[in-house]
């Protein structure tokens, strides 16, 4: 039945289906094979795994990130970290990963941080001497930091379906997001440096400029802070920071810059509704497809088989990255996270693994994925908006996907770069 289960689900993908059908329709197919099942239990199953307080964050956060596009809010933290960085040599990839950086603190979702990056940046950075496929692969890199530093979708999907503490899960993330921003800001500076990328840029410092970009930045830098803040102090929990993040940029949008009016509200609506239905769907359909896979004891088997080479802890923790890695390369990120999170976790703690270090760490896999083909969604957004092919991208990429997967590495080994901030909470 499990052999069954994922020859269907991968000859779906392989067909082009969408991941949340295929998920849906693989999951569906063994149940009628099997026969023992009601298909009553279909409907039962993906209903419950989406009835969560937690999993309401989801819609809010991505109606956050539409607003944010549409309202200009974007190019106002790009001008502000353009003001700061952009005049060194190389800046406008400093500008980049910095831009994604103060988006991800607002938005969470990694495809919308880098459609959102993409379509500002790219063109620039085309104009100043940076080869189109290095910038769509930096935007790529860029936007997939957007669920590592808090807020997070799958840090929110994560914390409901292994009741481990959504807060807990944003404040391990602050560490290792940063940590990624500046060894990506690193490694794109090393690259510049070395192929002479970004050779016509020739602005110097303005304080002037800097002002200017701070003043019309101001209030949006104020949405992290107001975000984690609020969760840190316990004014509100991380599914009501959501809503607050959306008051908050409709605020700014409609009444303070006025960029965008009431009739363009129908449209933004549309959009999240459409975007969260997609994430929503997979994550029931993942969630079918989940049940199946431990009520045929899935879990065991590979418990078994994993500890049959051997029982050290930290080559378990490798081999769970391993999976996450190579599966992240064929499914979408809540699927995988979803569908494996429930078998992995009580194998980690086996191990000796704190839960929050777990989630952090499987986050940085989703975010490996989302750079890796044939799946890579940010990846994929980040070369439709630039017009760039995909294999040039992804030889650009690779560097980047390094980067991440260091900082997965120095979780491994040093958990406390997790922990630190939540215990210092505590």
């Amino acid at each position: 039945m499990i052999a069954l289960l994922f020859i269907s689900f991968f000859l779906l993908l392989i067909l082009g289906v969408p991941v949340g059908i295929s998920l849906g329709v693989a999951s569906i197919f063994t149940i009628l094979y099997e026969g023992s099942i009601p298909l009553l239990v279909v409907p039962q199953k993906m209903f419950i795994s989406m009835d969560s307080f937690t999993l309401l964050a989801i819609p809010f956060f991505m109606l956050t990130g539409v607003i944010m596009d549409k309202s200009g809010l974007t190019q106002k933290l790009v001008n502000f970290a353009d003001s700061i960085i952009g005049w060194t040599r190389g800046g406008m990839s400093y500008v980049s990963v910095s831009s994604g950086m103060l988006m991800g603190g607002i938005s969470g979702s990694a495809p919308a941080d880098t459609a959102a990056l993409s379509s500002v940046m790219t063109p620039s950075m085309v104009k100043m001497g940076f080869p189109a496929r290095f910038a769509a692969a930096l935007q790529a890199a860029s936007g997939s930091i957007g669920i590592i530093i808090p807020p997070s979708i799958p840090m929110v999907v994560l914390g409901g379906i292994a009741s481990i503490s959504v807060g807990k899960l944003f404040l391990g993330g602050i560490i290792p997001g940063l940590l990624i921003g500046i060894l990506l800001m690193v490694v794109s500076g090393f690259i510049c440096s070395i192929k002479n990328y970004g050779s016509s840029e020739k602005k110097r410092f303005s304080i002037t400029y800097f002002i200017k970009s701070f003043r019309k930045a101001i209030l949006p830098l104020m949405a992290p802070i107001i975000i984690v803040g609020g969760i840190l102090t316990g004014i509100f929990t991380p599914t009501e920071s959501s809503v607050i993040a959306v008051v908050y940029t409709l605020i700014l949008g409609l009444a303070v810059y006025k960029s965008i009016k009431l009739k363009d509200m129908t449209g933004i609506f549309v959009e999240a509704i459409i975007s969260s239905g997609n994430v929503l769907l997979i994550i029931a359909a993942s969630s079918l497809f989940s049940w199946i896979l431990i009520s045929h004891n899935f879990p065991q088997i590979l418990s078994n088989l994993i500890l049959s080479i051997s029982d050290n802890p930290i080559f378990i923790i490798l081999v769970i990255n391993v999976i996450f890695i190579v599966g992240g390369m064929f499914i979408e990120g809540l699927a995988l996270l979803i569908m494996f999170v429930p078998i992995m976790l009580p194998i980690a703690m086996s191990a000796g693994m704190d839960p929050v270090v777990f989630g952090v760490m499987i986050v940085i896999n989703i975010a490996i994925g989302t750079l890796t083909p044939p799946v890579g969604v940010c990846l994929f957004v980040a070369c439709s908006s630039s017009g760039v092919k995909l294999d040039h991208a992804m030889k650009s990429a690779v560097p980047f996907v390094g980067v991440l997967c260091v900082a997965l590495l120095l979780i491994v080994f040093f958990p406390t770069l997790v922990t630190f901030i939540p215990n210092l909470i505590e």
